[in-house]
């Protein structure tokens, strides 16, 4: 929906759709390829339910790896997420369940919305939420600010060990409340930017010297990795383009025009004209 009383806040419909596309599954892949990971690697994944398509693509390319992964969902969505009162994450993650799609469920939920204890939903819609997780199975995490839920969540993350910690939308606890951590890198994140990345579970994470995979701005790391925004999936797997390759195509192409010449400028004079 674009709108309902458990969202929580403004997104953009063209990256919700293109964050569905399941080229991410085999990008995900690629990014767990080029860290090394194999088969039992532990991979924690903290995500919002604002992209319920990443969250889908990123359990299913680390289930297809055989890697161990902890999973928390924060509830409140942003608009075009899962924010359907009918059918909020839990709902959907036991129809992809049910279904066969994933066969992992979520080890804890958080609410969402504000410090991640639902700040900014009613009463009535934090109950409504909690009877969702209740009939999922699945406990919700508790906190009494924003700080304390950092602390939380980044204790369960250190307690896994993972090799990698990805970040999927913007969940406050993982971004925390630092206006620094908007200017992180988007995707695999630098080790050198540990000092920019804010206070929240991903400076956490980096600072400990955990690999961060950061999926915010869609539309950024979909253009790098060469996935298209907002269009219809194909069944090509996204383009990865060997930078030396290009390089040496430019080369190739300037080569032939500088040793091929075609014409040439002549002296009115000397052609009688």
């Amino acid at each position: 929906l674009e709108w309902s009383s458990i969202t929580t806040t403004l997104g953009d419909l063209e990256a919700k759709r293109t964050a569905c596309n399941p080229a991410w599954a085999i990008q995900f892949q690629r990014w767990f390829q080029a860290l090394g990971l194999e088969a039992g690697d532990p991979v924690v994944i903290y995500s919002s339910a604002s992209f319920p398509g990443l969250l889908l693509n990123a359990v299913a390319a680390a289930e297809a790896a055989r890697l161990d992964i902890f999973l928390i969902v924060s509830l409140g969505a942003s608009t075009w997420g899962a924010n359907h009162p009918g059918a909020p994450w839990p709902v959907l993650e036991s129809e992809l369940l049910r279904a066969g799609f994933i066969h992992k469920q979520a080890d804890f939920y958080t609410l969402g919305a504000g410090a991640e204890m639902g700040h900014g939903l009613t009463p009535q819609d934090q109950a409504l939420l909690r009877q969702a997780a209740n009939q999922a199975g699945v406990g919700i995490l508790n906190a009494p600010d924003l700080k304390a839920m950092v602390g939380l969540k980044t204790e369960l993350l250190i307690a896994h060990q993972p090799r990698l910690f990805i970040s999927i939308g913007g969940s406050q606890a993982n971004l925390g409340d630092e206006e620094e951590v908007l200017r992180l890198s988007r995707g695999p994140v630098p080790a050198s930017e540990a000092d920019r990345a804010g206070n929240g579970v991903i400076a956490q994470a980096m600072r400990d010297g955990i690999p961060v995979i950061h999926m915010l701005n869609i539309r950024s790391i979909a253009n790098t990795v060469g996935i298209p925004y907002d269009r219809a999936p194909s069944r090509a797997a996204p383009i990865r383009a060997n930078p030396w390759w290009s390089a040496t195509g430019l080369l190739l192409f300037f080569g032939v025009l500088l040793s091929h010449r075609r014409w040439r400028l002549e002296d009115p004079g000397s052609t009688g004209l």
